[in-house]
Formats: structure tokens, sequence, C-alpha cells
């Protein structure tokens, strides 16, 4: 009798090893923002560096964290534009720097007013969660006539 609780036990602990190995390996590093972080330099918050050029950049991060929108102006104006990726929760930009890139990680919010020029004929302003999965405004309601 104990030896098959010994066998359940081993079983489900391999059962729940295998799905938190399943989760990690899907999610990889996260967020956006916590993959960006490990994977290119920290100038400051927010704000980290790669020696490639930001079209290399975006497209890196892209790969890792399908962006719902991308916005590319770069052709458009050189070096005064940049890629800017919008996601959930985040705003993206990967800007010209040199010979190599600028990435800025912001809010929603703090993405849309910094780079309105680059994104604002393109995205709508975000809701007070960001945006949905679709890219439009995501927010909760209130006020009158709320939940009827």
């Amino acid at each position: 009798m104990r030896a098959r609780y010994w066998v359940i036990g081993g079983v489900s602990a391999a059962v729940i090893a295998a799905v938190v190995l399943v989760a990690v390996l899907k999610d990889g590093d996260g967020s956006p923002s916590k993959w960006i972080s490990k994977k290119y330099s920290r100038v400051s918050s927010g704000v980290y560096r790669s020696p490639k050029p930001p079209q290399a950049v975006a497209k890196e991060i892209n790969k890792k964290h399908k962006a719902i929108d991308r916005v590319d102006d770069l052709a458009a104006m050189g070096a005064g534009g940049g890629v800017f990726l919008r996601y959930p929760k985040l705003v993206v930009g990967v800007l010209p720097d040199g010979s190599g890139s600028r990435i800025t990680v912001d809010t929603p919010s703090g993405g849309y007013s910094r780079y309105h020029s680059h994104v604002g004929g393109r995205w709508s302003s975000p809701g007070s969660n960001g945006w949905n999965s679709s890219g439009i405004a995501s927010f909760r309601g209130g006020g009158p006539g709320s939940g009827k």
C-alpha cells in the first residue's frame, strides 16, 4: 500500500515539474520588459542600449514577444524616427543612437505621450488598463449607467 502512495506522489511531482517547465519555456523570460532588461545593456530606468541598428533590434524583440502593432517611421524621418512596438501593457521605442539603438520601455500612457508624434495617427489613446490584444483601448467604465 505504501509503495502505491510513493508512486502516486512521484507521478504527481513529475507532472507538476513538467507543467512548470512547459510554462517557463513557453513564457521564456516573461514580459517584453523583462526580456529586454536581460538582453540589452541598461542605461537608466526603462532605457537600454544595443550596438545593432533599430530595425534589427525591433525585429529581435518582436520575434521573442509579438507586438499588437508596430510603427516604423525610420524611412520617412531618418535619425528623427524609430520603430515603435505596442503591447497590451507596454510601448517599446527603438530609436537610432549613434551606430546602434536606444530602447525605451514605457507604460501605455507614457509611451503614447512620448511618441505621439510618431504613433498618434495610427494608434488610439490607451485606456486605463492599456490596450487589449486587438489594440483597442481597454478600460473599466463607471459613472452613471454603468453595469446596465
